[in-house]
Order: C-alpha cells, then structure tokens, then sequence
C-alpha cells in the first residue's frame, strides 16, 4: 500500500479540525478592495511549477489580484497546513496543484469550511466538479495527460526503439499515474518492451540520475535503447546518467517544455517533450476569480491540449513559451471583466 494512504485518516482529522469564521475570508470581493488569491504548489523545486507560478502571478497582475505562493516541498501535510495558512491570512481564493489526489479532498474541505473558492491546476484533486460545489469548487484545468504519455511513446517507437526503460512521479500523483498509463499502453500497443518496473517516485533531477543509474546497473549495456520521463526535471538527471555512462545513444522523450527540455531537444539528446500545459495555474486563477466575481465558467473540468516540442517546432516554441512568459491577457479571458468571452477561451495558444 502507498505509505501516503496510511496518512489519509490523519490528514482527514486536520481537514476536519480546520474551522476558520468566514468575515475573515472573501472581503476583497464584497468591499471592493483588491483580491487575494493564493496559489499552493507541490514543489516549486521543479522548473514546471515554478514557471507555473511566475504565469499565474502575471494573470493575477492582470485582474489586479494579489496572488501569495506557498511551497508544499512535495509534502501532503505541507500542502495542507499551506492551505490552512492561506486562508488563516484572509484570501478570497486559493489554487492548488494537489500533491497528490489523495490530499486533494481535504483540500477542497478546507476551503469549503472557510468560505472560499478554489480551483486545482494541472492535477486532479480527486473530486470532480458538481452542483454541490458551485459556491467553493471553481473546477480544474489540467493537461491530456494520458495523451501526452502515448506522444512519448509514439516518439520512442518512430525513431526505432525496441526496449524502454520508464520513470514517473509520486504514485497517486494523478498527473504522473495518468501519463504512464498513457505510455504504458501506448508503447505495449506499439510493440515496445518495457524493461522492468517504472521506477518512481521520481520528479527531480536528483531522483532522475539515481534512477537511470539503477536501471544501467540492472540492464548493464544497456540493454534498453530508449528510456522515457514522466516530466522534463527527472529527464534531465537521466541524460546525465546516460552522458556519465557513454550511453547516449538511448533516446529519451519526456512531458512539460520546460527550458531544460527545450535545450536537450535542441541538442539531440531529447526526442519530445509536450509542453505548454504550464499556463494552467494562471487560467484556474481565471476561473477562481471569475467564481468569486459571481461569473463561474459553465466548463469547469478544462483538459488542455498540450503542444508536442519536437526539434521541427523548438524555436518557435522558445520564442513564445520560455523566453518570455506567454502572450495572454487575462481581461480577456475573464468572463467578469468581458462578458462576451469565449467559454473555451482557457486554451493553449501556439502562433500567429
């Protein structure tokens, strides 16, 4: 059993405990002060997350929204006492991107308490959005993550890989479980053999070289010509392995485009890397403002349709999404400040 389940009744207690008067909470919206909205990441470590709160800040610049980032270091307990933080500090929202689904719930519960609404950005926090939850639940807006983990494995297979050795994140991670259930299937439907069992929990750099450095210690050669990563941070410790082991002749294909994904697909050692599904954070914010504005989006369960960096589309790609923030104008996209905005307005958008 995932030793984070066993923590699931203690957790539930807190969440239960957690009891905050709501005069404290949502006095931005009614007093016409500026909002607050808080923005909880699982780990600010992982270049993806942090430009996921660099665009969230830059859409709560937009709106006016003051926007406080907490860092949960990849800790459920952390995410939750971050949560309590938040709201114990008066803001009148609050986006997660749940640790894990586990934790999701109690998060939900905590706002719900408080008398706040909040919105999950790019992991599922285990609960999908009902009539029930109109008053406290904005929705999520996450990327095909299931999808993306096929791209990887399509990649893999195109350049001629035969045998792969696989790495994702923390199980019950809904992102990472959702992406190798993609890759695994895909590559089993393609014909590729995976070696071994995916290690995980693997999301960091660190983690990654450690466990591609397992993988050459089991599969010496190495037998395997491929390897793929659930996110670009662990891909990049497993090209460093790879590199150290004069084994650079496996391909590797990864999720995210972030900057390091876009520099080893630059250089040849990186296949693909789906990217662009970062700007979630900054949207959900969108919906959490729209929410408390009084103008909740009608789509509250928003999958994003990431874009596939290859070495034909990097440049282009750079240029819009890693050398600068992206181009999006949250006024726009808000359906509380322009009222005529598109329903499927939060999207990624590639070129002209």
């Amino acid at each position: 059993m995932n030793r984070l389940l066993s923590r699931r009744g203690a957790i539930a207690a807190t969440a239960a405990l957690l009891f905050i008067g709501t005069a404290a909470c949502g006095t931005g919206s009614r007093s016409g002060k500026q909002l607050t909205i808080g923005f909880a990441a699982p780990v600010l470590a992982n270049s993806y997350w942090k430009a996921n709160a660099d665009f969230t800040r830059r859409m709560g610049a937009q709106l006016g929204v003051k926007v406080i980032v907490a860092d949960a270091q990849e800790r459920e307990d952390s995410q939750l006492k971050n949560v309590q933080d938040l709201i114990a500090q008066g803001v009148d929202g609050i986006v997660f991107g749940p640790t894990t689904a586990e934790i999701g719930p109690a998060l939900l519960r905590a706002c719900q308490r408080a008398g706040i609404v909040c919105g999950a950005a790019a992991r599922k926090p285990g609960i999908e959005p009902s009539r029930e939850s109109d008053s406290y639940y904005a929705g999520y807006v996450v990327g095909n993550d299931t999808g993306d983990g096929a791209a990887g494995a399509t990649a893999l297979s195109d350049a001629g890989c035969k045998k792969v050795v696989a790495m994702s994140g923390l199980q019950g991670n809904s992102t990472a479980d959702a992406r190798l259930n993609g890759f695994t299937k895909k590559a089993r439907d393609l014909g590729l053999t995976i070696l071994g069992t995916p290690q995980r929990p693997v999301e960091l750099p660190e983690s990654g070289l450690k466990a591609t450095q397992n993988f050459l210690a089991r599969f010496p050669g190495p037998r395997f010509d491929c390897l793929w990563a659930f996110n670009d941070g662990s891909a990049i410790g497993a090209i460093r392995a790879l590199s150290a082991a004069r084994a650079q002749k496996v391909k590797v294909a990864s999720i995210d485009g972030t900057a390091e994904g876009v520099k080893a697909i630059k250089s040849g050692r990186m296949l693909v890397s789906p990217g662009g599904e970062f700007i979630n954070g900054g949207l959900a914010l969108i919906a959490v403002y729209d929410t408390i504005k009084g103008h909740p989006r009608a789509n509250r369960a928003v999958v994003l349709n990431t874009l596939r960096v290859t070495r034909g589309n990097v440049d282009a790609y750079q240029r819009e999404f890693i050398d600068r923030l992206p181009r999006y104008d949250a006024r726009k996209l808000s359906k509380a400040r322009n009222p005529s905005a598109a329903e499927d307005g939060l999207k990624i958008v590639f070129g002209p």
